[in-house]
């Protein structure tokens, strides 16, 4: 299963650039036209779109769970009725993201995780 090798994104920050492996991320998050990697070292802030990283990162098992997140199923631990936790944080599934999320979070599971 070569897609649960090492693979990094690198992201451009105000400050230069971080590698970051993506098994490190936790899940993304878009607000106020940012775009937030919060990982195991923390978040970083850039600019950036959702989708485009979302395409970026459709191999290595990311899954919306609404407009605004893009959780990493590998740190998924909890679903109950329409939220998710994710490393600790409790996010919000949405009504039209629910039924693909769980489809790929079952996958994912099922798949040998």
């Amino acid at each position: 299963a070569r897609s649960r090798a090492g693979h990094t994104v690198t992201l451009s920050l105000a400050d230069g650039l971080r590698r970051l492996d993506v098994r490190q991320i936790y899940y993304l998050e878009t607000r106020d036209r940012m775009l937030y990697y919060h990982t195991e070292q923390g978040a970083f802030a850039l600019r950036g779109s959702l989708s485009a990283a979302e395409k970026e990162l459709a191999p290595w098992h990311f899954a919306r769970c609404n407009q605004c997140y893009l959780v990493n199923l590998r740190h998924v631990t909890e679903v109950k009725r329409d939220t998710v936790m994710v490393a600790g944080q409790e996010l919000e599934i949405s009504r039209r993201n629910y039924t693909a999320f769980l489809t790929a979070l079952t996958n994912y599971v099922g798949g040998g995780a």
